[in-house]
Parts: structure tokens; sequence; C-alpha cells
């Protein structure tokens, strides 16, 4: 069979679960990306998974930028032409990547690339069920009415005691301005869709000054919503 000039035929099986991984992740390093693929079956081998990367690279699905980020060496994220055929096979997308310009890396990258090592330790630990990207998170928030009071990190379903327990993921990598911690606490108040929230930072300092924000606010309640007591006006 033929292609024309520049195209490559796709494999269903390991190139198109790649770029969906890309997608969902935003920012990926390398190292990240072949074992969230290795912990889903869609890849074995090092060499080939490289070449592969390497091929869709070539090729303008992937976009690779090397960003000095502990060694890891190079950080993929999705290109227009990669994002597009995703979305012609139904993948939720919503908006264009903001990807590190003239020098400057957005902090994105670096929220990112941590996030991503939250799941990978999620899905090590084989009690991941679910994990809804922001990507659809958006999507269903901006296109239809039955989305979440928030764009959280992730929506993450877990298996616990014998069932399983959902939960709306938040990673502060650095803390935000109070205010906005009140329009949080408001959204976390009316949710309905979601009644367990978990807020994670990197070190204690965040985790202290949004934790006392949301005690504060009186929305850090993981009580169900019909359960909790309206927002205090402070």
């Amino acid at each position: 069979m033929r292609y024309w000039k520049g195209s490559i035929a796709l494999s269903a099986t390991q190139d198109y679960p790649l770029l969906r991984q890309v997608l969902r992740s935003t920012f990926v390093t390398h190292r990240q990306l072949y074992e969230l693929l290795k912990l889903d079956y869609h890849t074995h081998s090092r060499n080939a998974f490289n070449n592969r990367v390497l091929r869709l690279v070539r090729n303008k699905y992937l976009v690779r930028d090397e960003i000095p980020y502990r060694t890891q060496g190079y950080v993929y994220s999705i290109s227009d032409k990669g994002a597009s055929e995703l979305i012609g096979l139904g993948e939720y997308y919503t908006s264009p990547t903001c990807r590190p310009k003239d020098g400057q890396i957005p902090k994105a990258v670096f929220h990112a690339i941590e996030l991503n090592e939250i799941h990978l330790a999620l899905k090590r630990s084989e009690q991941l069920v679910r994990w809804m990207p922001d990507t659809e998170i958006r999507s269903r928030n901006e296109l239809t009415d039955c989305g979440y009071r928030k764009d959280y990190d992730a929506v993450v379903t877990v298996r616990i005691d014998g069932g399983e327990r959902k939960f709306a993921l938040e990673y502060e990598r650095t803390p935000k301005a109070r205010q906005q911690y009140a329009k949080i606490c408001d959204d976390i108040a009316t949710e309905r869709a979601v009644d367990r929230f978990l807020y994670l930072a990197p070190n204690c300092d965040p985790a202290v000054f949004s934790n006392w924000l949301l005690r504060h606010f009186e929305a850090a309640s993981i009580l169900r919503p019909s359960q909790r007591p309206p927002p205090r006006a402070v």
C-alpha cells in the first residue's frame, strides 16, 4: 500500500496510545512516557519505544523540547498535527498547549511533569481504576452542561477496601492568592459531580498555607455536598 509523501502509517495499538498519553499529560518527559505506556502494556522494548518516539517527532506528530529538568532530557508535547489526528478519533481537546518560547519555560511544564509522577505512583500501586486528565475535564466543563465546578488537575478513581472511591485531585506546586482560595471554596461547596477532594503539595509550606485557607473558608470538608455548610462570608 502506498502513502502520500511525508505521511506515515500510524499503529492503532502503539502509535495512537503514545500520542494520547502525550496529549493527556500536556508535557511529559521521555522516561515518564515510557513508564506510563509500559504500565498500560503498550510498549515492552525500550529501543522500539525510542525509535517510535523519534519517528513521531520527525513526522511532526510530537513536539520535542530539551528542558533542563533533573537531567531527564527531552520533554514532549502534542503538536497541532498530532492533536488533529486524535480529535478525529474522538479524543477530548479544547485548546493548544502553551509551549516554551525564547528560552522561557512556562510553569505549566513543571506542574505537568510533577503531576505525571503522582499519576505514575498511583499506577504502580495497582489501586488506580481511572485517571481522568484535565484535558477531558476542561472539555466537559466548556462544552457540556454536566461538567465540574472547577478545572481540576485530574479526577481519580481508586480501588480501596473492596470498593471504589472517586476524588478530585489538585496539585498545588505553588500557593495561590488568598482570594483565589475563596473562589475554590465556593466551587467545592457547590460541587455535585464529586464529593471528595485531595490537595497535594511538594513541601509543607504550601500544603499548610492552602490547608489553613481552605479551612478558614469552611470548604475543606470531605462531606457530601448536601451535608456541607454554606461558605461563610469573609
